[in-house]
């Protein structure tokens, strides 16, 4: 594992902390879980993109860094609690897919993974509020915000074992950081500008 100038997932997050911190506050997600309607737009503009990032991801082998990733768990979740919701398959599949990140190495598809992965853990300290706001839950309306459960976590652990098996310097790291950056800048893109007239 690198140890000179700290790991990939160090760099990682130094890198992306801005865009995460500008993203979060963005979104204002005690707005998003307000109603039923406005739960149901953010959950179909999530489900856009994680099915665009998913399907750049569908090409790529992780299993040489010793990380295998279950895709298109996120979007699944997404269309499972849609449907809960009274939104219909078809519907799903008429809605518009945002251009998807650039991933044409293994390492920028763990770039990617990083902000999907790292969106998960973050989505499951959401799930108390929206039970209180909606009456919905981890087995109802809001699998998404439960994710894989516990096994979020090891996934997690697995994926930053795979990211620092990387030189954080080296050309490969500099893929991974610029495929999470994309990423972030994909969802800002489709959660806040898309939904702000003045975005």
């Amino acid at each position: 594992m690198p140890t000179s100038e700290g790991n990939l997932h160090r760099r990682l997050r130094a890198a992306t902390r801005p865009l995460h911190a500008e993203l979060e506050l963005a979104v204002k997600i005690d707005q998003r879980i307000r109603t039923r309607a406005s739960y149901i737009d953010h959950l179909a503009r999530l489900f856009g993109l994680h099915v665009s990032a998913e399907m750049a991801l569908q090409a790529l082998n992780f299993k040489p860094l010793g990380f295998v990733y279950p895709s298109p768990y996120r979007s699944r979740l997404l269309a499972a609690d849609l449907a809960e919701l009274g939104v219909p398959p078809q519907a799903l599949r008429r809605l518009p897919l945002p251009p998807a990140p650039r991933l044409g190495t293994i390492p920028a598809g763990l770039g990617c993974i990083y902000v999907l992965e790292g969106s998960a853990k973050g989505a499951r300290a959401i799930l108390p509020e929206i039970t209180a706001a909606l009456s919905l839950d981890a087995k109802r309306g809001a699998t998404f915000f439960n994710g894989y459960g516990y096994e979020t976590k090891l996934m997690w652990q697995d994926l930053l074992s795979a990211l620092n098996r990387i030189e954080p310097f080296s050309e490969e790291g500099r893929q991974a950081v610029e495929a999470a950056l994309e990423t972030f800048r994909m969802f800002r893109r489709g959660l806040v500008v898309a939904s702000d007239p003045n975005g």
